[in-house]
This record gives C-alpha cells, structure tokens and sequence, in this order.
C-alpha cells in the first residue's frame, strides 16, 4: 500500500508541474514532452465531464488525493473523512514545500541567471505577484511577503483540516500555534532533505562531466550553485579539489534538525 501511495504522490506531482507547463512548451523540451505523455492517459476520463483542460487536471488531481485517502484508511482503520483529510494535509504540505523550494531558490540567487525550468516554475507565482502588487507591497519586500503569507496559508489550512476533518482523533490537540510550528518544521526540513539530495546529485554529475544544455542538469545546477556559494566563500583551496558541498551538508544537516528541533520544542511544547 505504501507503494501505491508513493505512485499517487508521483503523478499528483506531475500534474502539478504540467499545469505550470504551456501545451507550445511541450513540443520543443523533451522533458515537458515526456510529462506530457505520463499523464495525458490520466486526464482522459475527466474530458468527458468538462473540456476546460485546468479544470479537467485539478478534478483529476482531486480524485487522486481522494484515491490516496482510500489508502490511508487501508493502512491505518479510519473514517473515510479522516482518510480523505491526511490526504488532502499531505497535498497542502507538498504545495508548501514547492514554493518554498522555489521562493528559496529565487531569494538566494536573485542576481543569478536563471535556466528555462526555474522560469518554467515561478510561474506558480504569479497570484502572488498579482497579489502583493495590489496590496501596494514593495518591492524590496515582496520575498518576505511571500513568506508569511505561505507559512500562514498553510498553517490555517492545517488548522482548518484538523479541525473540520476529524483529524484530531489522530492528534490529540492541535492549534493555529501549532500549525504555525508545522509550518516552519517543514521548511527546515527541506535543508537536511531536499537541497542535500540536491547537492549531492550535483557532485555526482561533476564526476562525469555531463551535458551543460540538458534540462534536468541545468535544472539541479540552479539549485545546487547558488547554495554551495556562501560556503566557497570561506572554504580553502585544496589544489582545484572543492569542499564546500562537505561542509554544506554538515551544515544543513546540524542546523536543519536543529532548527527543527527547537521550533517543536516553542511552537508544539503541550
């Protein structure tokens, strides 16, 4: 069952990233292509309960959040209100941890150039642009901006989840305070998690001298550069040897749980 979940969580993603995708886009980049193939088969039965192709992928992504909650409840015993409530919690925390992917990304290498996949990617936010351009929010803080209104948006619609969908019988007290631990508890996850996977791959990829024009490579060095530069900063010159990528996941991984930790023990303290 956790593989079928994994599965589900793979081609929710997919969807996702196809909506950012324009269908000209798709022809010409051989990886929008190919997301393009996965899921077209997925998004068949939705066509004949409406031809708008945004709304036929999100009641496809709807129903496959609502699948996942099947699964859920087949794990653990469970209403299928409860099941349908992690799954759509999972969701939430996925979307949150995508855009603080990219609006970290985008804060740490503003005056960087960036590749057709991150262009690609921050169209997801354009409401948010929209958004603080009508609230008059400057410029200069627009990126913190965007931060508390994602760390808050998600930690209300965590209140609202546990609170609507019976959640709390699977945890025994939750508040908006802790929704806003919650919150702050996966962005710093991402450090120990996510940028060091990233890291990672791209030492690996400088071992074998890959294609610098292939999107999947561009895409990894994008994020992996910008976040290695701090550190070559004050790293030594051993003979063309870099280190820095050590010390960034030591860093990561120190603080990160850290962080975590201490973040818990503030906002989740009962």
């Amino acid at each position: 069952m956790y593989f079928i979940k994994s599965i589900i969580d793979i081609i929710i993603i997919l969807l996702l990233v196809r909506l950012l995708i324009r269908p000209n886009e798709a022809y010409f980049n051989q990886i929008f292509s190919l997301i393009y193939r996965l899921t077209n088969p997925l998004l068949i039965p939705s066509r004949y309960l409406t031809r708008n192709n945004t709304k036929g992928l999100f009641l496809t992504v709807l129903c496959l959040v609502l699948l996942r909650g099947l699964v859920f409840i087949s794990i653990r015993p469970m209403s299928f209100t409860s099941g349908a409530g992690l799954s759509f919690l999972g969701l939430f925390q996925l979307l949150f941890q995508f855009y603080m992917v990219i609006w970290f990304v985008s804060f740490i290498s503003r005056y960087s150039s960036e590749t057709f996949l991150m262009n690609i990617l921050q169209r997801a936010f354009i409401p948010l642009n929209i958004l603080s351009d009508r609230i008059g929010i400057p410029a200069r803080h627009f990126y913190l901006f965007v931060f508390l209104f994602l760390w808050i948006l998600y930690s209300l619609l965590s209140y609202f989840i546990h609170n609507v969908m019976n959640l709390m019988t699977i945890v025994s007290s939750f508040s908006l305070f802790y929704g806003l631990g919650e919150g702050l508890i996966l962005f710093l996850g991402l450090f120990p998690g996510f940028f060091s996977l990233v890291i990672i791959i791209g030492v690996l990829l400088s071992w074998v001298s890959p294609d610098p024009y292939n999107p999947i490579v561009q895409a990894i060095y994008s994020i992996s550069e910008p976040l290695l530069a701090p550190f070559r900063r004050f790293t030594p010159n051993l003979g063309g040897l870099d280190i820095s990528p050590i010390f960034a996941l030591l860093c990561f991984q120190f603080l990160g749980k850290l962080g975590q930790q201490m973040v818990a023990g503030i906002f989740m303290a009962t």
